[in-house]
């Protein structure tokens, strides 16, 4: 495998290049653009932690019910990647199909039931001209876990959920480890998260989401300011499916973590039933370098270019 061919294939994925609208809209905002996973308050002793998520056209056209899932799997995922335990989920149900709409609601309905969440609120629009859905998650930590935090000379630690099965929906790459779990195994993965933010075995994680490992990564180095050496030869990685394709993929658990502990942290997830590596080195440089075997290539040089303009 030729690592530029590859590299420039993960630039070119919709789930990377899609990202590159966020930059102008986040500076309405703010100038100090964090680029987090999700945002937090606190109240008393503990965080309140906040995802909201919409899901992908191609995704509600292929699969309606997958979707709905997925609107709350996506956000979740987000809360959990900063250490917050998620507690209720709120979205908007938009179509003018009462099948659509049904099959939104039983992919919600599921995903809600196997995370154990409070439903806070679903808002309907019945007339619209398009199908949607676009949703929030609510949850809690004693401790968060930024994306801005990282630090040049620590270490990153990729943890995956890799009992699982892939497959793809639209442009989407799926690899799945919740259908067909109890809601008992869920808690687990999530606990192994929470601890490692209580625990303050990370100072800086992401989960890993539509861009891909990589992709995800990137996103973490220009949220801290940094750049990192990735050996792909250290990554976990499920029976059967090769890295290519694997780099491509949205796991229902897998995240990004950066730590002065990386030992620690690795064996620490793997009790809670992550598969768990060393991958590589933050750095101060601000180039995301990627080896395979004795090729090396630049992911993204951040000083020049950025993933969300």
């Amino acid at each position: 495998m030729h690592l530029k061919d590859l590299i420039k294939q993960l630039r070119e994925y919709k789930g990377f290049a899609r990202k590159s609208c966020i930059g102008v809209l986040a500076r309405l905002f703010s100038e100090e653009c964090r680029y987090d996973d999700a945002g937090w308050f606190k109240v008393g002793d503990s965080y309140v932690v906040v995802s909201s998520d919409g899901i992908t056209e191609d995704l509600i056209n292929d699969d309606p019910f997958l979707a709905g899932y997925y609107s709350v799997l996506v956000n979740v995922n987000d809360v959990v990647a900063k250490g917050a335990r998620p507690m209720g989920y709120a979205g908007v149900l938009a179509s003018r199909s009462s099948d659509v709409r049904m099959k939104l609601a039983e992919g919600l309905r599921e995903a809600i039931r196997l995370y154990d969440l409070v439903l806070l609120k679903v808002h309907t629009h019945p007339d619209t001209s398009y199908d949607a859905i676009d949703g929030c998650v609510v949850g809690v930590a004693k401790k968060v876990i930024p994306s801005s935090t990282a630090k040049p000379s620590q270490k990153i630690v990729v943890a995956v959920d890799v009992d699982g099965r892939m497959g793809s929906k639209g442009w989407v790459c799926c690899f799945d480890t919740t259908r067909n779990r109890t809601p008992d195994h869920i808690k687990g993965l999530i606990d192994g998260m929470v601890s490692v933010a209580e625990r303050e075995l990370a100072s800086a994680s992401r989960d890993i989401s539509a861009p891909g490992l990589l992709g995800s990564l990137t996103m973490l180095c220009e949220s801290s300011r940094v750049g990192a050496i990735v050996d792909l030869n250290s990554l976990p990685l499920p029976k059967g499916v090769g890295l290519e394709v694997w780099l491509k993929m949205y796991p229902s658990f897998g995240f990004i973590l950066v730590s002065s502990e990386p030992l620690l942290c690795a064996k620490h997830l793997e009790r809670f039933g992550y598969v768990a590596s060393i991958v590589g080195e933050i750095t101060g440089d601000r180039k995301v370098i990627v080896r395979l075997g004795d090729q090396e290539e630049t992911f993204m040089n951040l000083a020049e270019e950025s993933i969300f303009s």
